[in-house]
């Protein structure tokens, strides 16, 4: 769920999707396998088929791709991260795309140009995004409680009591966490994103 919140948000701050993600060996997208022998999670499959694109892992071991991604996380801890104060993972993601933008934009003389105009060039052969782009959720059942609340992720949200002991649909997005009876929706709350019990 939260790797495909975090694709969809990057695909749609590019304006389109790579035909290859690579990533790593990591067991969220990787079913089976290893490097050209890995086999995605069918609903990574799916969720790359929405936006064009398949996914494929490095090579166990290559030294010179894991060091192209560790660097960049580096840098982002050494610059960004220090110092600085968020209100909440909104404010931080506003803080991180501001500074990206600003970093992308200087002129690099190891490249002779900034990232953001040598992008612009790029972009040209991004796939396009799909004309709708559905929501990412996931689904939980759950019943709601004896003081009308249902929980998700070590969170509770409150539902209309005379609710208590039924079972409930409840989707959960990046920003919101709403609660079905059938097909009615009986509750919506912001999704709250660290567990606070």
């Amino acid at each position: 769920f939260e790797c495909k919140v975090f694709l969809t948000d990057a695909i749609e701050y590019f304006g389109g999707a790579c035909g290859r993600c690579m990533v790593d060996n990591t067991s969220v997208i990787r079913l089976k396998g290893t490097g050209k022998d890995m086999v995605p999670v069918p609903e990574m499959v799916a969720f790359g088929e929405r936006f064009d694109f398949a996914f494929a892992a490095h090579e166990v071991g290559d030294a010179n791709r894991s060091a192209q991604v560790e660097s960049h996380f580096k840098y982002a801890q050494k610059n960004f991260f220090a110092g600085r104060m968020f209100r909440d993972w909104d404010d931080g993601n506003a803080q991180a795309r501001d500074w990206c933008d600003k970093v992308n934009a200087k002129y690099s003389s190891k490249l002779r140009s900034s990232r953001r105009e040598l992008f612009a060039a790029e972009r040209l052969v991004l796939r396009p995004l799909p004309d709708f782009i559905p929501e990412v959720y996931v689904l939980h059942q759950r019943i709601v409680d004896a003081e009308g609340f249902v929980g998700v992720r070590r969170n509770r949200y409150s539902v209309p009591y005379k609710l208590i002991s039924r079972q409930m649909e409840v989707r959960e997005s990046k920003e919101r966490i709403d609660v079905f009876d059938g097909p009615r929706l009986v509750a919506t709350h912001r999704r709250v994103v660290d567990p606070l019990d």
